[in-house]
């Protein structure tokens, strides 16, 4: 059985994916885990992966923080409406703990659920081990949120305990929603690293949509910019599109993009590399340099100026633009 001795017990902070605030680096007092910091996490709007803890001292918490920067993930903490003093988690002494997890029925209020949780594929569902099992604020938790088609992952921290028939537990109150892996107990003196490592092994995470773009069959790396005329034409992109380029003014291939895309056209000075939108119709791709009013799209990055006139310059040229 885990015994909890040496906590540190604080008033809860409460972190939904609507309000996720920015942390700066806090010392933090973790009973098995070899973690003293954490980082500053941050909401993730396009995060499909969201951490769901509960911890008295800051074991778990620990735990969940390196899960989190790990995925880039959204992180909850389940706050108990009347939170755990340090008499109410006195092991084997009729303690408010003793009493919740020797009675099956219980299940002690909390503060909020997630918010949205619809909109997440991956849960990670972090816990203490108290008296064998998960506390019983958990259950309060999955009887409350529905996890159908989502990945729950459960993972939990004990001094000495394993995991034993916690997860099966909790994912009986889900019946067969979700599918639920195994429970990963976190060994003790676990570290960040160990743990991200864990987190990232599992390959939950979604994988980043990539617009790439060849010339003439070769291809070429782009950074692309953030801003509607991009994510418009990664739109067209995701369906395969070929733009047939024509040489112009010695410096510039431009080609028809077949439809009109959002612009927002600066005055500025192009180079070797650039891509622009001109306008509002025009894709333009530059050997060398020019002044005009453009809307920026992105810049290749892998091309040396002599390169990227060994690739434009010689000719009328084809453009080809996936999403991968």
């Amino acid at each position: 059985m885990k015994k909890l001795c040496a906590l540190l017990v604080s008033l809860a902070l409460l972190m939904s994916p609507a309000l996720l605030p920015a942390y700066a680096l806090d010392a933090v007092t973790s009973a098995t885990l070899d973690i003293s910091s954490l980082p500053a996490l941050r909401q993730n709007p396009d995060t499909n992966v969201l951490v769901i803890y509960f911890s008295t001292d800051d074991t778990v918490k620990a735990a969940a923080f390196a899960v989190a920067e790990a995925l880039a993930a959204d992180v909850f903490e389940i706050v108990p409406e009347t939170p755990y003093s340090a008499a109410d988690l006195a092991y084997y002494t009729g303690c408010r703990a003793d009493r919740e997890q020797d009675d099956s029925a219980s299940r002690p209020a909390i503060a909020a659920f997630p918010e949205s949780p619809d909109r997440y594929d991956v849960i990670f569902l972090g816990y203490p081990i108290w008296h064998g099992q998960a506390p019983r604020v958990l259950y309060t938790l999955l009887e409350g949120i529905d996890v159908s088609g989502k990945t729950v992952v459960p993972f939990c921290t004990s001094a000495s305990s394993g995991a034993g028939s916690s997860a099966k537990n909790l994912q009986a109150l889900t019946g067969a929603a979700g599918t639920w892996l195994d429970a990963k107990r976190l060994a003790n003196h676990s570290t960040t690293e160990e743990i991200q490592a864990w987190a990232l092994s599992m390959k939950l995470t979604k994988e980043e949509s990539v617009m790439k773009m060849s010339i003439n069959g070769t291809a070429a790396a782009v950074e692309w910019e953030d801003n509607d005329a991009v994510r418009a034409l990664a739109e067209l992109a995701a369906r395969g599109l070929t733009i047939r380029m024509s040489m112009y003014g010695g410096f510039e291939q431009v080609g028809a993009i077949g439809q009109r895309l959002p612009s927002a056209d600066v005055q500025t000075v192009t180079a070797s590399g650039d891509i622009v939108l001109y306008a509002g119709d025009q894709l333009v791709v530059f050997y060398g340099s020019n002044s005009w009013a453009y809307t920026w799209l992105g810049h290749i990055t892998d091309k040396t100026p002599e390169e990227m006139r060994s690739l434009l310059g010689n000719g009328d040229v084809t453009i080809t633009l996936t999403v991968e």
